[in-house]
């Protein structure tokens, strides 16, 4: 009974705030391709963007690169240290990582850590106790509060690591034993390492949600480094709590839109609106190479698992290939188009990254990059089943009721 009325409670919330009303539809008529300018230029005012340059300067792939180099950065710092994360357990990783920027705190940098109260809500008080005595600087993102309580689903979904001004990591792992996987066999995802004018901006980015926590803004020369115009461009998109559209779901489309030969993506929590669905199909129509990485069986919410794979007929039908990771947890976030444009961050291909929580991509026009993702998911998709309508047909009625089900509550997952 107490839960079926807390269930009351939070759809009636949700359908206050407008949540269930349809999204506005619209169609993309003429979109460049990645190597126009006119794209660079349409997407920056279309997602309201930040434009910039970036370097590309390390690519690490699952948590035994991952982590080694988080660790590595951190030691590096000597004025500012600034990290922002949703998900935080306790454990190994979490007691290296606390070790770390200890260590650093006390050799007087200033370390200021976001941490999502939601998505760290099983860390003991002790852990933050011990980093505060340190003389680190705590800000909780959206503690619940009683006088706002749907406010509370909003999350920060972000995962960046800033260094001094001058290096970033963005990537998808948070600080958990979780992304080491089971039977040693680590969760698929990557991080990639930053330097340049890009790291200005994602100190802003930063600084804008250190405010939300109540933090004292450090806009000094510390943080807010000059940097000379150089590298490839860049954009630096955001997202948080939107009614109607989000930069991030333009972000997407624009860019699937631009597709001319390849479009690749990875999202372990696929759940695409309708209108999503349809810039897909649109692209396998364009005679592009469509393929989607996303989990399989072995995952961490079983419930999205079951509810996106009820969304999956309509895009095999239309040519779109999907494959399902097999060795462990599928959590990598990544779109590649063509042979240049690749974005990545945090957000996935669902409702509550492209509409309610914090996100953050960042997008680059590099051939470079774009080749050592080609690698990882070539990789990704060997260790993947390709799911064909004829098994996808072929799924249990428990499967389909479990869907369906989930489905009610996709603005949730």
């Amino acid at each position: 009974m107490v839960v079926l009325v807390l269930l009351l409670g939070i759809f009636t919330g949700l359908y206050v705030r407008g949540s269930f009303r349809p999204k506005p539809e619209f169609d993309i008529a003429i979109v460049p391709n990645t190597n126009d300018i006119t794209f660079f230029l349409a997407v920056a005012g279309l997602t309201t963007s930040l434009t910039t340059q970036a370097e590309v300067t390390g690519f690490f792939v699952e948590a035994p690169e991952i982590y080694p180099a988080r660790i590595a950065a951190i030691r590096r710092a000597q004025r500012t240290l600034h990290f922002e994360t949703f998900f935080m357990t306790p454990g190994k990783r979490a007691d290296e990582f606390a070790s770390a920027i200890c260590d650093r705190a006390q050799a007087g940098v200033k370390v200021r850590l976001i941490i999502d109260n939601h998505g760290a809500h099983t860390m003991p008080k002790e852990y933050w106790r011990s980093l505060r005595s340190a003389g680190v600087e705590l800000g909780f993102f959206r503690d619940f509060d009683w006088r706002a309580p749907f406010d509370y689903n909003a999350r920060t979904h972000r995962k960046l690591l800033l260094i001094d001004g001058e290096e970033a990591l963005l990537g998808g792992a948070g600080v958990s034993d979780s992304w080491d996987g089971e039977r040693n066999v680590p969760w698929c995802d990557f991080e990639v390492g930053y330097r340049g004018p890009i790291v200005t901006l994602l100190e802003g980015v930063f600084m804008e949600n250190w405010a939300s926590v109540g933090g004292a803004l450090d806009l000094g020369s510390d943080v807010f480094r000059t940097h000379p115009p150089e590298g490839r461009a860049a954009f630096v998109t955001k997202g948080t709590f939107s009614l109607e559209n989000s930069p991030l779901r333009l972000l997407f489309h624009t860019s699937m839109a631009a597709a001319r030969q390849r479009l690749w993506l990875a999202s372990p929590y696929l759940v695409p609106d309708p209108s999503t669905q349809e810039v897909l199909i649109q692209a396998c129509q364009r005679g592009v190479d469509v393929r989607i990485l996303t989990m399989g069986k072995r995952n961490d919410k079983s419930y999205v698992y079951y509810s996106a794979r009820e969304l999956y007929g309509r895009l095999l039908k239309a040519g779109v290939k999907i494959f399902e990771y097999q060795p462990s947890m599928m959590h990598a976030k990544l779109l590649l188009v063509d042979d240049r444009w690749v974005s990545h961050g945090s957000t996935n291909v669902d409702e509550r990254s492209f509409f309610i929580n914090d996100e953050l991509n960042v997008s680059v026009s590099d051939p470079d990059l774009a080749m050592q993702m080609e690698k990882f998911l070539i990789t990704s998709f060997e260790n993947s089943v390709l799911v064909t309508i004829d098994r996808w047909r072929k799924r249990s009625i428990v499967q389909r009721i479990r869907g369906r089900i989930g489905l009610l509550f996709r603005r949730l997952f």
